[in-house]
């Protein structure tokens, strides 16, 4: 544990980090360059296993199977095979066992580029510029799991190290699922209740939150709204039923469901500022066959948020109401199958009043010289799976990131060399420190 003798200073923690600015620079761009798409990880996996050793952790593969994790509450429908992909899982074990503990917890995953045309500079291709590197998954959220490792090795650097379990997590399928992370909390409530390993203290999730604490996020599902028409030629279209033209009725409707949750009235307490929480994303659209023929089909994919209050099954049911009234009053004889892949996520809220979240806001403002801000996203994180399965203290702090699923997405440099003094800081004030362990 920590005593007088071993405490560092602010300023020495700040001073060691920005010492390792050129690691964490090398070590992002070597992360962002390892294409990683949902379903296709392992490049990011590999690079990343190997980050972890060379600062001398060994990690535990925690392989994705789907039908092991089906029964959970929190399982999403998959979006795409488990195909011997897996999570990493490395922990710091500190000589002297007494110290508090803490997980950080990161995705591999990002989402797609869209056209590379659209870029300034190839997405996989990291470039640094006025203080930003710019890259696919730069801020969302490969950055966040190098500023985990920096703190540590800064540490490192200063002669100490946690004087308490310290894990690092890098999961699968943030970005579609959440399946990653729940196979690795189903993981450690197994180890947990055998007395294999000790459970996490706390958890920290460094997604790009702007320097901020994640106070609540909200629900979200993915669903697909599959329309069959009557096609006819185009000369004669009024002889059938376009599911296209049906597709855009439904989503003019969804959208009055989406401005009703977004009144005022009816938003929950902890997302009263915010204009707009609630967000229903048309995210595809695939159909038609022929520009002179009236359709055959449609299929809309969909994002829908809803408030941490909202239980998710209800909602889905007022949401497919919504779609069947539309469908009914369109045309008698149009088609309609809805069906579900990808997120089936609730929303929750989070306790920052607890010791390890006070700590880490501490932390903070040790490093800004003033009170950290906290913000309920309109996103959904893995730390749902934290909060709702193992009752963990969890929030998610991060850089500050621009462009997240956008073209030239890319990450503050002068934020993560923050964000990484306030994680040394915090693993120093809540985890203890103790001198490093030699052979």
């Amino acid at each position: 544990m920590q005593d007088s003798a071993s405490q560092l200073s602010t300023s020495d923690i700040a001073g060691a980090v920005r010492s390792l600015l050129p690691y964490m620079v090398q070590t992002l761009s070597g992360f962002v360059a390892a294409a990683s798409p949902s379903g296709q990880e392992q490049p990011a996996a590999e690079f990343i296993e190997q980050a972890l050793r060379d600062l001398g952790l060994e990690s535990e593969r925690i392989h994705l199977r789907a039908d092991a994790i089906r029964h959970l509450p929190l399982f999403s429908p998959p979006c795409c095979p488990d195909g011997g992909r897996y999570n990493l899982l490395a922990t710091h074990r500190p000589v002297a066992k007494g110290g508090r503990s803490v997980l950080f917890n990161g995705h591999l995953d990002v989402v797609p580029t869209g056209p590379e045309s659209m870029w300034r500079n190839p997405p996989y291709t990291p470039v640094v510029e006025d203080g930003w590197l710019y890259g696919r998954g730069s801020g969302d959220m490969k950055a966040g799991i190098v500023c985990a490792l920096a703190a540590f090795k800064a540490l490192r650097a200063l002669g100490v190290q946690p004087a308490g379990a310290v894990g690092f997590n890098a999961v699968l399928e943030e970005e579609n699922t959440g399946n990653g992370a729940l196979a690795t909390v189903a993981a450690l409530r197994s180890a947990v209740g055998a007395g294999k390993l000790a459970a996490f203290d706390t958890v920290i999730i460094p997604e790009p939150l702007g320097e901020g604490l994640m106070s609540a996020q909200v629900g979200v599902y993915w669903m697909f709204i599959e329309l069959t028409g009557k096609p006819a030629h185009a000369a004669y279209m009024t002889s059938g039923v376009n599911p296209v033209e049906a597709g855009v009725a439904v989503m003019e409707d969804l959208r009055e469901l989406e401005a009703e949750w977004n009144r005022s009235e009816n938003r929950p307490p902890v997302y009263r500022d915010h204009a707009h929480p609630i967000n229903f994303n048309l995210g595809q659209i695939h159909g038609g066959e022929w520009n002179s023929s009236v359709p055959c089909t449609c299929t809309l994919g969909v994002r829908i948020g809803f408030y941490p209050h909202m239980d998710i099954d209800e909602t889905k049911a007022i949401v497919e109401a919504r779609i069947r009234a539309t469908v009914a009053r369109l045309a008698s004889n149009l088609e309609l199958v809805i069906r579900y892949e990808g997120f089936h996520a609730p929303g929750c809220e989070f306790d920052l009043d607890v010791p390890s979240m006070q700590a880490l806001a501490e932390a903070h403002r040790k490093v800004h010289g003033e009170p950290v801000k906290r913000e309920a996203t309109t996103a959904t994180t893995d730390a749902r799976h934290f909060r709702l399965m193992l009752d963990t203290p969890v929030t998610c702090y991060g850089p500050i990131a621009r462009n997240i699923h956008g073209i030239d997405e890319s990450v503050s440099l002068d934020s993560m060399v923050r964000v990484t003094t306030t994680l040394a800081q915090f693993l120093h004030d809540w985890c203890g420190v103790e001198p490093i362990a030699t052979a």
